[in-house]
């Protein structure tokens, strides 16, 4: 959808901004009510994240990233629930609303669309005409032959070979330096 991801880091750094306020927000309540009662704390520190992570699912800028933290909202809930209430058996609530949110994938996902990122420019459109090198139904001709690999120097060179294989070698920098004092 977007040829350079500017726009979309911008989009999600203010997300991110509005999910970190929310969640300082919860904290900063959280340790306000601890003053009254220390039973308070985790509950709504919880409460905190299970909102951010909510917020997080409606701006998700993909289906398999919402779908992900449908789990947080899930779990923090239900542990904001456990220590809320105090009664530990009431774990096995987020357990099973996280074997039906795994069982119900397919659906959550299809259901879930990727509407929540901005609108790409619909004004724009490309300057420049795509070129195919070939079509599609015409038979592939390979060009040149690339010829083998070849070093330098092999044991099977005769004397004579590596000789003019270094006086050229010695010659090229020579070459350099005049070429690089002419420009």
């Amino acid at each position: 959808m977007y040829n350079n991801g500017s726009n979309v880091k911008l989009y999600r750094n203010a997300i991110g901004g509005i999910l970190a306020g929310v969640f300082v927000i919860c904290l900063a309540v959280a340790i306000y009510l601890w003053g009254f009662n220390a039973d308070w704390f985790l509950p709504v520190l919880f409460l905190g994240l299970g909102l951010a992570s909510l917020i997080g699912c409606f701006t998700a800028p993909n289906r398999k990233m919402a779908y992900g933290s449908l789990y947080g909202v899930v779990w923090f809930m239900g542990l904001s629930l456990c220590f809320w209430i105090g009664f530990w058996p009431w774990i096995l609530l987020p357990v099973g609303f996280s074997i039906i949110l795994g069982s119900l994938a397919g659906p959550i996902l299809g259901a879930l669309s990727n509407k929540n990122t901005p609108p790409e420019n619909q004004q724009y459109t490309p300057t420049y005409e795509q070129k195919t090198t070939y079509e599609p139904n015409e038979p592939y001709e390979p060009g040149e032959p690339l010829s083998p690999y070849q070093p330098h120097w092999s044991p099977q060179q005769s004397e004579r070979e590596k000789q003019e294989l270094h006086q050229q070698q010695a010659n090229q920098p020579e070459v350099e330096k005049e070429q690089m004092k002419v420009n």
